[in-house]
Protein backbone atom coordinates (compact mmCIF):
# COMPACT_ATOMS: atom_id res chain seq x y z
CA UNK A 1 0.00 0.00 0.00
CA UNK A 2 2.99 1.88 0.73
CA UNK A 3 4.11 1.73 -2.72
CA UNK A 4 0.74 2.79 -4.19
CA UNK A 5 1.18 6.59 -2.56
CA UNK A 6 -1.17 5.32 0.96
CA UNK A 7 -0.17 6.36 4.46
CA UNK A 8 -0.73 4.45 7.21
CA UNK A 9 -1.20 5.78 10.72
CA UNK A 10 -1.00 2.91 13.45
CA UNK A 11 -2.07 3.91 16.75
CA UNK A 12 -2.52 1.94 19.84
CA UNK A 13 -6.30 1.06 18.79
CA UNK A 14 -6.98 1.65 14.84
CA UNK A 15 -5.32 2.16 12.07
CA UNK A 16 -6.03 5.14 9.33
CA UNK A 17 -5.08 4.71 5.88
CA UNK A 18 -4.64 7.96 3.76
CA UNK A 19 -4.34 9.04 0.55
CA UNK A 20 -3.45 12.47 -0.58
CA UNK A 21 -4.05 13.91 3.03
CA UNK A 22 -7.96 12.48 3.09
CA UNK A 23 -8.58 9.30 5.01
CA UNK A 24 -9.66 6.50 2.49
CA UNK A 25 -9.95 3.63 5.71
CA UNK A 26 -10.00 2.47 9.06
CA UNK A 27 -8.81 -0.62 10.29
CA UNK A 28 -9.83 -1.24 14.22
CA UNK A 29 -7.36 -3.56 16.25
CA UNK A 30 -8.80 -6.61 17.90
CA UNK A 31 -5.91 -8.61 19.96
CA UNK A 32 -2.94 -8.81 17.56
CA UNK A 33 -4.41 -7.61 14.46
CA UNK A 34 -5.82 -4.89 12.57
CA UNK A 35 -9.56 -5.66 10.69
CA UNK A 36 -10.43 -3.30 8.24
CA UNK A 37 -13.67 -2.00 8.23
CA UNK A 38 -15.51 -2.19 5.06
CA UNK A 39 -18.50 0.32 5.91
CA UNK A 40 -20.02 2.33 3.41
CA UNK A 41 -19.63 5.05 5.91
CA UNK A 42 -15.88 5.81 5.67
CA UNK A 43 -15.64 9.17 6.13
CA UNK A 44 -17.57 9.29 9.58
CA UNK A 45 -15.74 6.69 10.96
CA UNK A 46 -12.51 8.63 10.13
CA UNK A 47 -13.65 11.67 11.57
CA UNK A 48 -15.00 9.43 14.45
CA UNK A 49 -12.54 6.75 15.11
CA UNK A 50 -12.70 6.36 18.66
CA UNK A 51 -16.68 6.51 18.44
CA UNK A 52 -16.79 3.84 15.64
CA UNK A 53 -14.30 1.56 17.02
CA UNK A 54 -16.29 1.64 20.79
CA UNK A 55 -19.61 0.85 18.45
CA UNK A 56 -17.87 -1.77 16.33
CA UNK A 57 -16.56 -3.44 19.46
CA UNK A 58 -19.79 -3.49 21.11
CA UNK A 59 -21.72 -4.80 17.92
CA UNK A 60 -19.06 -7.58 17.90
CA UNK A 61 -19.41 -8.22 21.87
CA UNK A 62 -23.15 -8.25 21.47
CA UNK A 63 -22.66 -10.71 18.49
CA UNK A 64 -20.81 -12.77 20.46
CA UNK A 65 -22.40 -12.70 23.52
CA UNK A 66 -25.78 -14.04 21.89
CA UNK A 67 -24.27 -16.54 19.58
CA UNK A 68 -25.42 -19.62 21.34
CA UNK A 69 -23.41 -21.73 18.25
CA UNK A 70 -20.27 -19.87 19.40
CA UNK A 71 -21.02 -21.33 23.59
CA UNK A 72 -22.04 -24.55 21.82
CA UNK A 73 -18.32 -24.79 20.69
CA UNK A 74 -16.80 -23.21 23.71
CA UNK A 75 -18.75 -25.95 25.77
CA UNK A 76 -17.13 -28.51 24.33
CA UNK A 77 -19.93 -28.97 21.86
CA UNK A 78 -22.66 -30.01 24.75
CA UNK A 79 -26.51 -30.82 23.84
CA UNK A 80 -29.35 -28.43 23.45
CA UNK A 81 -30.82 -28.94 26.79
CA UNK A 82 -27.72 -27.94 28.70
CA UNK A 83 -27.56 -24.99 27.08
CA UNK A 84 -30.79 -24.18 27.84
CA UNK A 85 -30.70 -24.92 31.52
CA UNK A 86 -27.01 -23.02 31.74
CA UNK A 87 -29.52 -20.29 30.40
CA UNK A 88 -32.18 -20.66 32.59
CA UNK A 89 -29.80 -20.37 36.01
CA UNK A 90 -28.29 -17.39 34.33
CA UNK A 91 -24.48 -18.56 33.81
CA UNK A 92 -24.92 -17.60 30.20
CA UNK A 93 -27.14 -14.55 28.74
CA UNK A 94 -30.21 -15.24 26.57
CA UNK A 95 -29.57 -17.33 23.59
CA UNK A 96 -30.93 -17.65 19.64
CA UNK A 97 -31.26 -21.74 20.04
CA UNK A 98 -31.96 -22.22 16.31
CA UNK A 99 -28.06 -21.40 15.43
CA UNK A 100 -27.63 -25.07 17.44
CA UNK A 101 -29.35 -27.18 14.30
CA UNK A 102 -26.21 -26.00 12.16
CA UNK A 103 -23.12 -27.77 13.97
CA UNK A 104 -21.26 -29.52 10.91
CA UNK A 105 -19.02 -31.04 13.40
CA UNK A 106 -22.13 -32.90 15.85
CA UNK A 107 -23.93 -33.83 12.42
CA UNK A 108 -20.99 -35.49 11.35
CA UNK A 109 -20.10 -36.98 14.62
CA UNK A 110 -23.39 -38.66 14.64
CA UNK A 111 -23.16 -40.11 11.18
CA UNK A 112 -23.04 -43.97 11.13
CA UNK A 113 -20.27 -45.68 9.06
CA UNK A 114 -21.63 -47.29 6.12
CA UNK A 115 -20.06 -51.38 5.56
CA UNK A 116 -19.08 -51.74 1.86
CA UNK A 117 -21.08 -53.98 -0.35
CA UNK A 118 -19.65 -57.59 -0.15
CA UNK A 119 -17.51 -56.53 2.82
CA UNK A 120 -17.29 -59.99 4.89
CA UNK A 121 -16.09 -59.40 8.03
CA UNK A 122 -15.04 -62.62 10.55
CA UNK A 123 -17.29 -65.35 12.40
CA UNK A 124 -14.91 -66.05 14.96
CA UNK A 125 -12.11 -64.94 16.98
CA UNK A 126 -8.79 -65.23 15.92
CA UNK A 127 -9.79 -65.85 12.20
CA UNK A 128 -8.12 -62.80 11.50
CA UNK A 129 -5.47 -60.39 13.17
CA UNK A 130 -4.47 -57.00 12.24
CA UNK A 131 -1.02 -55.84 12.50
CA UNK A 132 0.70 -52.85 12.64
CA UNK A 133 3.30 -50.66 13.96
CA UNK A 134 3.32 -46.73 15.36
CA UNK A 135 6.31 -45.17 15.66
CA UNK A 136 9.15 -43.85 16.45
CA UNK A 137 8.04 -41.01 18.27
CA UNK A 138 10.61 -38.10 19.02
CA UNK A 139 10.11 -38.45 22.52
CA UNK A 140 10.99 -41.88 24.03
CA UNK A 141 8.99 -43.35 26.44
CA UNK A 142 10.55 -44.31 30.71
CA UNK A 143 12.25 -47.46 29.48
CA UNK A 144 13.73 -46.30 26.34
CA UNK A 145 10.88 -47.76 23.89
CA UNK A 146 10.00 -45.01 21.08
CA UNK A 147 7.72 -47.23 18.82
CA UNK A 148 4.43 -49.93 19.39
CA UNK A 149 2.98 -52.73 17.79
CA UNK A 150 -0.65 -53.69 18.11
CA UNK A 151 -2.41 -56.72 17.13
CA UNK A 152 -6.15 -56.50 16.71
CA UNK A 153 -8.38 -59.52 16.39
CA UNK A 154 -11.11 -58.70 13.52
CA UNK A 155 -14.08 -60.18 15.33
CA UNK A 156 -14.01 -58.96 18.64
CA UNK A 157 -11.97 -55.56 18.11
CA UNK A 158 -9.87 -56.69 21.47
CA UNK A 159 -6.45 -55.37 20.87
CA UNK A 160 -2.71 -56.21 21.86
CA UNK A 161 -0.46 -53.36 22.44
CA UNK A 162 3.77 -54.29 22.97
CA UNK A 163 6.22 -51.44 23.23
CA UNK A 164 9.31 -51.96 21.31
CA UNK A 165 12.73 -50.31 19.84
CA UNK A 166 13.52 -51.36 16.58
CA UNK A 167 10.76 -52.89 13.90
CA UNK A 168 12.66 -56.32 13.92
CA UNK A 169 10.99 -57.06 16.99
CA UNK A 170 7.92 -57.31 15.09
CA UNK A 171 8.48 -61.31 14.83
CA UNK A 172 9.21 -61.53 18.81
CA UNK A 173 6.25 -59.71 19.78
CA UNK A 174 4.16 -61.53 18.04
CA UNK A 175 5.47 -65.03 18.85
CA UNK A 176 4.56 -63.62 22.25
CA UNK A 177 1.01 -62.77 21.40
CA UNK A 178 0.18 -65.69 19.12
CA UNK A 179 1.20 -68.38 22.33
CA UNK A 180 -0.87 -66.21 24.86
CA UNK A 181 -3.92 -65.69 22.69
CA UNK A 182 -4.09 -69.48 20.90
CA UNK A 183 -3.31 -71.08 24.69
CA UNK A 184 -6.10 -68.90 26.22
CA UNK A 185 -8.79 -69.29 23.70
CA UNK A 186 -7.60 -73.00 22.04
CA UNK A 187 -7.62 -71.40 18.66
CA UNK A 188 -5.47 -71.05 16.19
CA UNK A 189 -4.87 -67.98 14.40
CA UNK A 190 -5.71 -68.08 10.81
CA UNK A 191 -5.03 -65.13 8.40
CA UNK A 192 -2.86 -61.74 9.45
CA UNK A 193 -3.07 -58.74 7.64
CA UNK A 194 -0.65 -55.97 7.72
CA UNK A 195 0.92 -53.40 5.59
CA UNK A 196 3.87 -54.20 2.95
CA UNK A 197 6.68 -52.85 5.55
CA UNK A 198 9.69 -54.96 5.19
CA UNK A 199 9.19 -56.10 8.75
CA UNK A 200 6.23 -58.55 7.66
CA UNK A 201 6.65 -58.53 3.82
CA UNK A 202 10.36 -59.16 3.15
CA UNK A 203 12.95 -56.93 1.23
CA UNK A 204 13.35 -56.48 -2.54
CA UNK A 205 16.39 -57.48 -4.71
CA UNK A 206 16.43 -57.10 -8.62
CA UNK A 207 14.81 -60.82 -9.14
CA UNK A 208 11.99 -60.65 -6.91
CA UNK A 209 10.99 -60.74 -2.95
CA UNK A 210 12.85 -62.28 -0.66
CA UNK A 211 10.44 -63.22 2.17
CA UNK A 212 11.89 -61.52 5.33
CA UNK A 213 11.80 -63.78 8.74
CA UNK A 214 8.13 -63.10 10.15
CA UNK A 215 6.80 -64.12 6.71
CA UNK A 216 8.82 -66.99 6.72
CA UNK A 217 7.17 -67.40 10.40
CA UNK A 218 3.77 -67.51 8.95
CA UNK A 219 4.40 -69.86 6.04
CA UNK A 220 5.92 -72.04 8.78
CA UNK A 221 3.02 -72.38 10.87
CA UNK A 222 0.16 -72.39 8.54
CA UNK A 223 -0.73 -68.51 8.88
CA UNK A 224 -1.93 -66.96 5.40
CA UNK A 225 -0.69 -62.99 5.25
CA UNK A 226 -2.49 -61.16 3.47
CA UNK A 227 -1.10 -57.41 2.79
CA UNK A 228 -2.46 -53.98 1.85
CA UNK A 229 -2.11 -51.81 -0.95
CA UNK A 230 0.59 -49.81 -1.01
CA UNK A 231 0.28 -46.65 0.33
CA UNK A 232 -3.28 -47.32 2.22
CA UNK A 233 -3.52 -46.90 6.01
Amino acid sequence: MLDYGFDCHFSKNDCKLQLNNKCVGLAFRQDKLYLLSTSENMNVECNNAENAMSANASKKRKRIDSSSKLWHCRLGHISRGRIERLVKESILPSLELSQLEQCVDCIKGKLVKNIKKGAKRSTGVLELIHIDICGPFPVTFVDGFDSFITFTDDYSRYGYIYPIKEYSEALDKFKIFKAEVENQLDRKIKVVRSDRGGEYYGRHIPYGQVPGPFARFLQENGIVAQYSMSGDP
